[in-house]
C-alpha cells in the first residue's frame, strides 16, 4: 500500500505546484499590463518609473510566495527524494515570470503603434521590427527586451520610428565634455557614461539575482515545514 501511495503522492504535488506556477505567471503578467497601461503612461513620472522597471519589483514577492508554496507541498513527496524533483518547478517558472512580462509590453507596444498610426497589426509589427533592427540588429520581442535595457520607452509615433532621436540633449553634452577631459576627470566621465548605458541591464540582473534568492530561499522554508509536518 505504502509503495502504490508513492505515485498519488508525486501527482498531488506536481498538480498542485503547476497551479501555484500558473497563478505567480498570470499575476505577473497581469501586473505588468496594469503598470505599463497606467503607470508608465504617466508624463514625466512614468518614463522615470519605467527606467527603474518597477513592475520587476512584483518578480521577487511573487517567487517567494512561489517558493514556500513549492517547498510546503514537497510534503506530498517521498522522503528523500531528488533534489531536482522537487526544484524543477520553480526552475522552470523563474525565467517565464522574469521574462514573459516583456514579451506583454511588447504586445501593448506594437497595438498603441497600430492605433496611433491607423494601422493594422501586422503593418505595426513590420514598421517597429523595422525600428528595432536599425537599433538592435534584432526584431520582435528579443529586440524590444533588447531595446528596453537601455532606453525605457520606444517611441509610438510615425515620425519618431522612421527617424529616431532618443539620445538625451543632455548626456550629449555630458559625454562631449567627457571627451574634452584628460587624467582621471576622463576616466571618471567615461565611468559615468559606461553606467549610464548599462544601468538597465544592471536593475535587471539585480531583478533576477534577488527573485532567484527569495525563490530558493523561501522554498527551503517552506520544505523545513513540510518535514516538520511529517514528522509529527
Amino acid at each position: 500500500m505504502q509503495v502504490k501511495s508513492r505515485p498519488r503522492h508525486i501527482g498531488i504535488y506536481f498538480l498542485l505546484g503547476i497551479l501555484a506556477c500558473v497563478l505567480a505567471i498570470v499575476s505577473k503578467l497581469a501586473i505588468v499590463w496594469s503598470v505599463d497601461s497606467y503607470v508608465y503612461s504617466l508624463p514625466i513620472v512614468g518614463g522615470v518609473l519605467a527606467s527603474l522597471e518597477i513592475a520587476e519589483l512584483a518578480s521577487p514577492i511573487l517567487l517567494a510566495l512561489l517558493g514556500v508554496t513549492l517547498g510546503a507541498l514537497t510534503y506530498y513527496l517521498p522522503t528523500g527524494s531528488n533534489l531536482n524533483l522537487r526544484l524543477v518547478l520553480l526552475g522552470i517558472t523563474l525565467p517565464l515570470v522574469l521574462m514573459l512580462g516583456h514579451r506583454v509590453r511588447y504586445n501593448a507596444w506594437v497595438r498603441q503603434v497600430a492605433n496611433q498610426e491607423s494601422l493594422s497589426i501586422t503593418q505595426a509589427q513590420q514598421l517597429t521590427d523595422d525600428f528595432l533592427r536599425r537599433e538592435t540588429a534584432k526584431s520582435g520581442n528579443v529586440g524590444f527586451y533588447w531595446y528596453t535595457a537601455t532606453r525605457a520607452t520606444p517611441p509610438t509615433r510615425l515620425d519618431n520610428l522612421e527617424n529616431p532621436n532618443d539620445t538625451s540633449p543632455l548626456q550629449t553634452q555630458l559625454t562631449d565634455l567627457g571627451q574634452q577631459q584628460t587624467g582621471l576627470l576622463r576616466l571618471a566621465f567615461d565611468i559615468y557614461n559606461w553606467l549610464f548605458n548599462n544601468a538597465g541591464w544592471g536593475i535587471r540582473v539585480a531583478y533576477a539575482v534577488l527573485s532567484g534568492f527569495m525563490g530558493l530561499s523561501y522554498f527551503y522554508r517552506g520544505q523545513l515545514w513540510a518535514n516538520r509536518q511529517r514528522r509529527q
